[in-house]
């Protein structure tokens, strides 16, 4: 039975409910019957509830901790008159919990059986799950108790609680499958009852629930059920397929019961929100009504988005004033403009565009255009009473701004909106008092308010003019408001271009008057006195221009000479010391430089210009001796990083000439560095021929600092000259005699070696502090050397190399210089492996992190023969370690190549697996061993040689925690499917637990003649994942069942049984999709 299953607490349990029951059945036997049965159901309680964690704490827990801190904190204010804030942060979280507990009655006995719940079934309990535990376990747990502790009991009360607590009892422990069909009948009912209800109600297993609500038919149960099985939670809303089909069927009936429990909804935090919103979003404008409630409330961006979504969704000529009044109230919240921009933008733009239905004017009683002007000027008057009064002039010109490519801020997103409406009345014959209409009604009076109106009129200047009727209203804006524009200072480059066109096209009868508000609005010129005094204040003491002063002289250029007249003085002395006029244009207030400023104000342009015209060298001649502008950068950085740019953007051109500019930048090491440092990387990337790499390396060793030279960049410079020798000599390349070294290149190299190492074997990464230093760099391309000039003449390491080798490997350990010979080790073992014999105690031992094998594990080539040599238990715990992902890569490689090195791979896994750690490492070793096959050629052997080490891990009886890494084999396309099944199945047989379930069901999917596919498929069922990939492991496994070829097999039904468990009722039984 199922609570013989639970062990002792299980078996406890079931004997108090039989004696419960045996003494309701024959109460006269008792003298206390009731009593007695009671108590024995609270026993029952206790003994399930025995079953979770000792460690879920309640009340009682809470109430203790708070008075723990309060105690606490009445010491230390006892002994120091005060209480620190470290104290009281304690006691204030101490009381908050306490709060919660009081605030969720039960709430310890909801938490086990919870947990309890999550173990039976691996799915989590929702609201509607606890409050079924509420009303059951909790409040029979508290019936029960008062009973024990003296209150009375009657029968009926009795034979109640004993009945419900069976009940509560089944609801936790009875399978699924066994309750099933009464799920189904329940789903099916046409004409449920309130018994019917409370039934669903009671159900603290989440599978069961959601198949309910997947399958449920009558509409009824929207009234029948509690809240809180039909509301949305936090992040999960079982009753969503109810109630998405319940709407399709009577759109306002939902979204009316969801305006009714909205506050409830609201209550549950903004994920629930937004999937009510979602749900009613499907019925169109329908929803409007509840859209608009949800709307006006502060909502989180999240929500809001979901709206936008439907309003963009709804057909334009089904909008109507109550669409808009919800776009409306969604744009006017601050959080989903600043948050949101690109879709504000978009609802911005489609609320425009709805004013005119395909693009032509509404009929005389379609007031919806009207509606629209006043709703986006109200909107965009909000932004502005929040906006900082300087952010309006960041952008210099409103007409350059496209919702097609918002900016940020939405408030140039709704002055936008605002000038494309504007735009499109005038085309299509709006008057100008009506398409100004938003603007005087609803923006304040004040410069922002003016520069829309004047690129309102600028827009619509072409058509307006043409047109009798509105040319003269035009022009009487128009005029008024250039003086409004001249007065307000700080003026934009849309403003000047609109003043310039009054400048232009004004006509005679208005000129007068446009001079006349210009010169107002301007103010007064200053004196001559005034002039002089402000110059030589400026001389002296770089004084800004006065405000006034500024505004002429930006708008000078789109000003007429009547107007300027006044002010001549003053523009006259700052052209001179300014050098030019005024720009045509203001500049804007943020100017955004090109990155070529960034080096100190060297021009990269006139640098790239000489390089290619004059040669590299020329350019080269030119760079350093050009002087850097800015004096809070250091001229030879600067020039460094310019070359080095350059160089990358062209390796080509700079690669021609190598030895003419380390000439010209001989004197220089950081420029050099830099120069010689972008080339090889343009090498490493393939953007350079042989040819050129070795001549770019003679130039580079041949610029190489005198020894003891310590100027800036020489030491980069040494470290740049060694990696190019390296990159050289491993392409095999000769540089200029036979022995593939340029004179005295071995000798330099050997003097930074000697010079650099030292005893150490502390250092934290060794191999990356040896390759960013010359010593570490010129070692390694000692090496490179000592190995093409072994490979070219098929003999041993030639004797230089086995001297700096040697004093390295015989003298006191230097970790980082050996830190670079294990990284070689698998080269140099390849090319002299009677050297490596003779070095073996020093090459191959595992004793220290900085021996060479052990770097070799964790950066070096592969090499069959090394792991051969190194120890075997030092190997196996290197390999189970924490970085032993690249010792398993060497072992994987190793049986894959069909290498005997390690002996038989069962002996090899065994070991393996019995080291701490050891079942991680067998399951990462399958894992990454998959992944070694996926993809590899069709005729390769390496898919073969995997699954008989897969084999070996099946056979081997390891932990089923080793055999994890196995479900990794499902992207292994190449890997027979007939092998693949059956060591599938076989692993699953011993460990349901694999990586990538939802691979592992979509493969097993694709074989419903495979029995073993049904078993694959039953097993990830069971699999611990997120709610996504569990229903898409759901899908798998039901497609397979549904085609399955082995109907009325065992395996079969086990498949059945596995997805009645998931909670994929329907597909167990193959019924037909719900339909409303």
């Amino acid at each position: 039975m199922a609570l013989t299953a639970q062990g002792p607490h299980g078996e406890r349990a079931l004997n108090l409910l039989r004696d419960a029951a045996a003494v309701l059945s024959d109460p006269p036997r008792w003298n206390a019957p009731y009593e007695v049965a009671q108590s024995c159901c609270r026993g029952a309680i206790d003994s399930i509830l025995n079953l979770a964690p000792k460690d879920i704490e309640g009340i009682e827990a809470a109430t203790r901790a708070v008075t723990d801190a309060a105690n606490a904190a009445v010491d230390v204010w006892r002994t120091d008159q005060q209480v620190p804030d470290e104290l009281l942060d304690v006691l204030a979280a101490a009381v908050d919990a306490l709060r919660a507990e009081e605030g969720n009655p039960g709430g310890r006995r909801i938490r086990q059986i919870g947990h309890l719940v999550q173990e039976l079934t691996r799915q989590e309990m929702g609201l509607a799950e606890a409050e079924a535990v509420r009303n059951s376990w909790t409040r029979f747990y508290r019936d029960t108790s008062g009973v024990v502790h003296g209150s009375g009991a009657t029968p009926e009360e009795s034979r109640e609680r004993f009945e419900g607590v069976v009940v509560a009892f089944e609801q936790l422990f009875l399978g699924l499958p066994e309750r099933a069909g009464r799920l189904r009948q329940l789903a099916s009912s046409e004409q449920p009852s309130t018994q019917d209800a409370a039934e669903i109600a009671s159900m603290s297993d989440p599978r069961a629930g959601s198949y309910f609500f997947r399958a449920a038919v009558s509409r009824n149960w929207l009234g029948l059920l509690p809240l809180d099985r039909l509301l949305p939670e936090a992040s999960r809303w079982p009753a969503l397929p109810y109630l998405r089909r319940q709407l399709a069927a009577d759109p306002a009936r939902v979204c009316a019961w969801v305006e009714q429990h909205r506050a409830t909804i609201e209550a549950r935090g903004p994920g629930a929100v937004g999937m009510a919103v979602s749900l009613v979003a499907e019925a169109g404008m329908k929803a409007c009504g509840v859209l608009q409630q949800i709307a006006r409330a502060r909502q989180d961006r999240h929500v809001l988005l979901r709206i936008s979504y439907w309003a963009r969704d709804v057909p334009v000529s089904d909008r109507t004033g109550q669409w808009v009044r919800v776009v409306e109230d969604v744009l006017r919240q601050p959080s989903f403009g600043a948050q949101e921009s690109w879709e504000a933008a978009q609802l911005a733009g489609a609320l425009a565009q709805t004013a005119h239905l395909e693009g032509q004017l509404r009929s005389d009683g379609d007031r919806l255009g009207v509606i629209i002007r006043s709703a986006l000027a109200s909107v965009l008057a909000v932004h502005l009473s929040e906006a900082d009064k300087w952010e309006v002039s960041l952008v210099d010109d409103l007409r350059e701004i496209s919702l097609a490519d918002p900016p940020d801020s939405v408030l140039f997103t709704l002055m936008r909106a605002v000038l494309d409406l504007a735009r499109e009345d005038a085309r299509l014959g709006v008057p100008l008092s009506v398409r100004l209409r938003g603007l005087d009604n609803k923006l304040p009076a004040g410069p922002v308010a003016d520069r829309l109106r004047s690129v309102v009129l600028l827009e619509s200047y072409d058509r307006d003019r043409t047109d009798a009727a509105s040319s003269g209203p035009w022009w009487e804006q128009a005029v008024p408001l250039a003086g409004r524009l001249a007065a307000a200072g700080s003026p934009r480059a849309d403003v000047a271009d609109f003043l310039a066109l009054l400048k232009d096209a004004c006509p005679d009868q208005h000129r007068a008057g446009l001079h006349s508000v210009l010169a107002q609005g301007l103010g007064q010129a200053p004196s001559a006195q005034e002039i002089a005094d402000w110059k030589d204040t400026y001389e002296t003491a770089h004084v800004s221009l006065p405000s006034a002063w500024r505004t002429v002289w930006e708008l000078s250029p789109v000003l007429a000479p009547e107007v300027l007249e006044p002010w001549r003085p003053l523009l006259e002395m700052l052209t001179a010391l300014a050098g030019q006029p005024a720009p045509a244009r203001p500049e804007p207030v943020m100017h955004i430089t090109s990155w070529v400023e960034s080096h100190g104000g060297l021009s990269a342009d006139v640098i790239a210009a000489r390089a290619a015209e004059e040669g590299p060298a020329a350019a080269a001649g030119h760079l350093t001796t050009a002087p850097v502008e800015r004096t809070d950068v250091d001229a030879s950085d600067a020039r460094a990083g310019l070359l080095s740019d350059l160089v990358a953007q062209d390796p080509q051109l700079w690669a021609r000439a190598p030895g003419g500019v380390a000439a010209a930048a001989a004197g220089d090491p950081a420029v050099l560095a830099a120069y010689f440092n972008s080339l090889h990387r343009a090498a490493r990337e393939g953007k350079i021929t042989d040819a050129e790499l070795a001549a770019i390396a003679e130039a580079a060793f041949a610029t190489r600092p005198a020894a003891g030279q310590d100027t800036p960049g020489a030491r980069q410079l040494e470290r740049v000259i060694c990696n190019l020798l390296h990159r050289a000599w491993e392409n095999g390349l000769l540089l200029k005699d036979s022995s593939g070294a340029a004179e005295g290149t071995v000798e330099w190299l050997e003097g930074l070696v000697t010079g650099w190492t030292q005893p150490r074997t502390d250092t934290q990464q060794p191999l990356l502090a040896a390759i960013d230093q010359p010593g570490g760099a010129a070692l390694l391309s000692l090496i490179a050397w000592g190995l093409q000039q072994a490979q070219r003449t098929g003999q041993e390491l030639t004797d230089p190399v086995r001297a700096v080798l040697a004093r390295l490997l015989e003298g006191e350990p230097d970790d980082q210089a050996l830190s670079v010979i294990g990284f070689c080790l698998g080269q140099l073992v390849h090319v002299d492996a009677a050297w490596a014999e003779e070095q073996a105690d020093q090459l191959c031992t595992l004793d220290a992190p900085w021996r060479p094998a052990a770097t070799w594990l964790q950066h070096g080539r592969p090499h069959s023969g090394i792991l051969a040599r190194l120890d075997r238990t030092a190997l196996l715990q290197t390999a189970a370690g924490p970085d032993g992902i690249p010792t398993l890569d060497k072992i994987i490689l190793s049986f894959l190549t069909g290498s005997e090195a390690l002996g038989p791979a069962p002996a090899l896994l065994t070991e393996l697996g019995a080291q701490a750690d050891g079942p991680q490492a067998v399951s990462e070793l399958l894992s990454r061993l998959a992944q070694a096959v996926i993809g590899c050629e069709e005729t390769s052997p390496w898919p073969e040689r995997a699954a008989a080490l897969w084999r070996c891990a099946l056979e081997a009886q390891l932990e089923p925690a080793a055999l994890t890494g196995a479900g990794r084999f499902a992207y292994a396309d190449r890997l027979d499917d007939a092998v693949w099944l059956e060591l599938t199945a076989r692993t699953v047989a011993r460990q349901p637990e694999v990586e990538a379930p939802y691979a592992v069901a979509e493969r097993a999917a694709r074989h419903p003649d495979s029995a073993d596919a049904l078993l694959i498929a039953a097993a990830m069922l069971g699999a611990q994942v997120d709610v996504f990939h569990r229903q898409e492991i759901q899908g798998h496994a039901a497609l397979l069942f549904a085609q399955s070829t082995a109907e009325g097999a065992a395996e079969h039904e086990q498949l059945r049984i596995a997805l009645i468990n998931a909670g994929a009722i329907e597909a167990a039984y193959k019924d037909p999709p719900a339909s409303p």
